[in-house]
């Protein structure tokens, strides 16, 4: 796959091009591997909430699902408290306690995996336990179920085991799990429940796309790049109200930084948004209009933070935009101003026709050039993935 117009991307000292590079193959895998959603990060009570926010507001509109929302709430709130009640933290430098939450659908189902550290000491108890729920037929797990509930164990983690075989009722059994070891005293423990919805099921699958093995290799690419934060699927408008909680549960500075951080992550959805809404695939189709479907990672190396953002978007698009970027590039902070105040004031009386400032606010807040690239897919949509650096 070759670039668009190759000129497009300036290759700097600044620029994190393996992010780049990630974005890209993150923006790919939208479509072509059913992804909706991934998150990488830290989780907790507030975390969880924030979550469930980006997916109700995805769900809401998909009629595919529109009959088991309530069952997919309950089940993404269990899988979600199962990585905080089941997750270990290292000490050790060479462990990363970040944990992984993807969602992937498909037209008969949705795929909820999650990954956390745990202890070694810990896996032997939690694999049996596991093993035998994986065992267990719909009823058995109704008789486990209640066995659990009479005798009113709760372990050290909580919960006695509940979530997981209530996750395992509502899905008819179809969970999976996966032990990955870091090293003598940790592992990496990926778990997962998938949910279906269609009276048309078939229990056919491709293991290759939804395979643990395959997403703790994801993991694995995402602990290398230092992604504090990651999103990957459909963006609305709505969604960003959730984004700020997550952003302040990283470590990336001072609230100064978390502030400026917020504003652009806020800025790079919202080109997401305005230019990902419609695009054709490689056979010329044009799927139904939806959210805007995309990618957007936050890293930091050295002292330096990465915000990337990827997108499809059609061609003629990305000309104009290729263009307008260029031209913010060279263009002094007073002529920006100029420019901005002018918009402005032009548009002061038909404020629905005013184009987005978003691209020259993210340059007048910021030392750096914007950075970006198209990638062609076809003779009508691109890939278009932007930098910025903080």
């Amino acid at each position: 796959m070759k670039d668009f117009i190759s000129n497009n991307f300036y290759i700097e000292k600044e620029t994190n091009v393996s992010q780049i590079d990630l974005a890209y193959k993150m923006t790919e895998s939208v479509d072509k591997e059913y992804v909706e959603y991934v998150y990488r990060g830290n989780f907790s009570e507030k975390i969880t909430e924030s979550i469930l926010g980006l997916t109700d507001a995805k769900f809401v509109n998909d009629k595919d699902v529109s009959g088991s929302r309530k069952k997919i709430s309950s089940i993404l709130i269990e899988a979600l408290q199962n990585v905080i009640r089941h997750q270990d933290k290292s000490e050790d430098e060479d462990v990363d306690n970040k944990s992984l939450f993807v969602i992937q659908k498909t037209k008969d189902s949705i795929f909820i995996s999650t990954g956390n550290v745990i202890e070694n000491k810990n896996i032997l108890e939690l694999e049996q336990y596991l093993s035998e729920i994986k065992s267990h037929n719909n009823e058995s797990l109704k008789k486990a179920y209640q066995k659990k509930m009479t005798d009113g164990i709760i372990s050290e983690k909580g919960g006695g085991g509940l979530g997981i075989i209530g996750m395992a009722r509502r899905t008819k059994g179809r969970v999976d799990y996966y032990f990955k070891k870091i090293n003598d005293s940790y592992s990496y423990f990926y778990f997962q429940i998938r949910l279906v919805f269609s009276d048309t099921f078939k229990e056919v699958i491709n293991d290759k796309l939804f395979n643990l093995k395959r997403i703790s290799k994801f993991h694995d690419l995402l602990n290398e790049e230092n992604i504090l934060l990651n999103f990957n699927g459909s963006f609305a408008f709505e969604n960003l109200t959730h984004l700020l909680p997550i952003i302040e549960s990283h470590s990336i500075g001072g609230d100064k930084i978390k502030k400026k951080v917020f504003d652009f992550t806020v800025k790079a959805l919202r080109n997401i948004i305005d230019f990902a809404d419609k695009f054709e695939d490689e056979k010329g189709n044009t799927p139904k209009k939806r959210n805007s479907r995309g990618v957007f990672l936050l890293n930091k190396k050295g002292k330096k933070l990465y915000l990337t953002a990827g997108n499809l978007i059609l061609n003629d698009k990305a000309i104009i935009l290729g263009s307008k970027i260029r031209i913010i590039n060279k263009t002094n902070p007073d002529g920006l101003i100029k420019i901005r105040d002018y918009i402005e004031q032009f548009y002061a009386f038909d404020v629905s026709k005013k184009p987005d400032l978003n691209l020259i606010d993210m340059k007048l807040k910021n030392d750096n050039n914007i950075y970006y690239l198209f990638k062609n897919i076809n003779p009508k949509t691109s890939y278009f993935i932007l930098q910025l650096v903080i």
